[in-house]
């Protein structure tokens, strides 16, 4: 399903556009993703997990290398502010809008667990969680929400900055790697700090408040099955986003916590298949 939808928007957006890189990113990418839900199907259930980070991980260099260097795109949350504020709905734009504006509508997070390339470097760590974040850290991603789009407003208002002249086609690559390089330099030790692999996303991603909106309404959740909740907690404990899954599972709920990345663990370890 991952791929033929991938198919489809290619062939819509090529059709509408006329960039030959659509063709490439979203075959990827589906390839990617149904591969990864195939391994998760087929693999011991003790290493279901892997389907995941592997297809992740296949994702990565499509965002952060293909991307900036064939049609030199700043896919980061500063990029967008820059183009939006000159009129311009490149590449960039249409991946904003795909996988964090509207897709989540269907998907949710899904692009957090399964595409996003600062995850698909922090899954790997060698970290193993230990203690849920507390609530009132996951606070500072507004402040980082605030700097990702103030930062473009300072440069162009305060500084002149001409994105027309400076920005476009010449500099795009250099925001892009350059503001990736302070993610991983952020994401990486506060996950041993915290001991979460997952602690940029709670902590610092600014991206992941944009999508807390259509995800709350999205399609595609987690939900319970006919089985009986046993209240065990195994779902909550394999969480790697800190959601009660077992809150809404045992009174027969859809999972709408705007936390959840369909890494779909919960379903793994749920000894009553319940999830």
């Amino acid at each position: 399903m991952p791929l033929f939808i991938a198919l489809l928007v290619s062939t819509i957006l090529y059709t509408t556009v006329g960039w030959w890189g659509f063709l490439v990113i979203f075959p990827w990418i589906g390839t990617s993703i149904s591969l990864g839900m195939y391994l998760q199907r087929k693999l011991p259930t003790e290493r279901k997990d892997l389907g995941r980070r592997i297809s992740i991980l296949l994702i990565l260099p499509v965002f952060l290398l293909f991307l900036p260097i064939t049609d030199k795109q700043n896919l980061q949350l500063e990029g967008i502010v820059f183009l939006l504020l000159v009129g311009s709905f490149s590449g960039a734009v249409i991946h904003y809008a795909i996988a964090k504006v509207f897709g989540p509508l269907i998907w949710g997070r899904g692009f957090c667990g399964w595409a996003c390339w600062t995850a698909a470097i922090l899954d790997w760590l060698p970290v193993n969680k230990k203690n849920k974040i507390p609530d009132a850290m996951k606070k500072f991603r507004f402040f980082t929400l605030v700097i990702s789009i103030v930062l473009p407003l300072i440069m162009i208002f305060l500084f002149n900055y001409d994105v027309n002249r400076d920005y476009l086609d010449k500099r795009e690559i250099i925001w892009m790697l350059s503001g990736n390089v302070v993610y991983y330099l952020i994401g990486i030790p506060l996950a041993f700090l915290l001991k979460d692999r997952r602690a940029f996303c709670k902590v610092a991603c600014p991206v992941s408040l944009i999508m807390k909106v259509p995800t709350s309404v999205s399609l595609v959740c987690i939900k319970p099955k006919n089985n009986k909740c046993v209240r065990c907690g195994c779902c909550n404990k394999s969480c790697p986003m800190d959601v009660d899954v077992m809150g809404y599972i045992s009174q027969g709920k859809k999972v709408r916590d705007t936390e959840c990345i369909l890494c779909f663990e919960c379903t793994r370890v749920c000894p009553v298949k319940a999830i």
